[in-house]
């Protein structure tokens, strides 16, 4: 939803940084928090955004949880 609300300009950006993710789906976040079933959910920010993701390695993909856009 933050993605499709967002002006123009913010929805690329956010594309850029989420294609950015997808090409190293495996990369580590700048934070990391465990997920009701255990699992390592990264936490990548850019900007005003913050993108929350677990990688997924048995198929090389990551699996976007959250994106938030950081509000003053």
């Amino acid at each position: 939803m933050a993605l499709v609300a967002a002006p123009r300009t913010q929805q690329r950006r956010l594309s850029a940084l989420l294609d950015r993710l997808k090409a190293d789906p495996l990369r580590r976040g700048d934070l990391r928090e465990l997920d009701a079933q255990g699992r390592v959910n990264e936490i990548f920010t850019e900007g005003d955004w913050i993108v929350t993701y677990w990688p997924d390695h048995a198929v090389r993909e990551m699996r976007v949880v959250r994106i938030e856009r950081v509000e003053d």
